[in-house]
């Protein structure tokens, strides 16, 4: 498999991650409401998807859209919701850590998080054991996010 451009994308939705709080949290101060601010994000981004969805082809119908929704398990739907919680948690305290640190710690917890999550395979991840690699990595990280927080 060709990982060029799961890399790019991958990049890229990091450039995205450490601009995002900055954007949404001067959005937030000028309408003077945090919460405001993420559901005004998530609008934007609604729209957003919903064009590229429909331009490429995806858009369902609404009965098969309905259809679907009854079908999934109650805790699907709490993807939306851990976005909103980044969201929100970015927007609110990025500016009181700075850019470098919120995304050293945002970065802490992924890895940690992901780890454990491949180590049992949950969530449609494939299942890889904990190694001394991983665990340096995560040393690292650790190490690097303390450093950032110091400098």
């Amino acid at each position: 498999m060709n990982l060029f451009l799961p890399i790019i994308f991958a990049l890229l939705s990091g450039l995205a991650m450490s601009i995002q709080p900055g954007i949404n949290s001067i959005l937030g101060k000028n309408i003077q409401s945090p919460l405001l601010a993420s559901t005004v994000s998530f609008f934007v981004g609604t729209i957003a998807l919903a064009i590229v969805a429909f331009t490429v082809g995806e858009m369902k119908s609404a009965s098969f859209i309905i259809q679907t929704i009854k079908e999934q398990p109650w805790w699907i739907w709490t993807g939306g919701l851990l976005g909103a919680i980044v969201v929100t948690s970015a927007l609110v305290f990025a500016p009181k850590l700075g850019a470098t640190s919120w995304i050293a710690f945002f970065l802490l917890g992924q890895v940690v998080t992901s780890i454990l999550l491949e180590k049992w395979g949950v969530l449609g991840f494939p299942e890889k054991p904990i190694s001394i690699q991983k665990l340096i990595g995560l040393g690292l990280l650790v190490l690097s996010a303390w450093l950032v927080r110091k400098g």
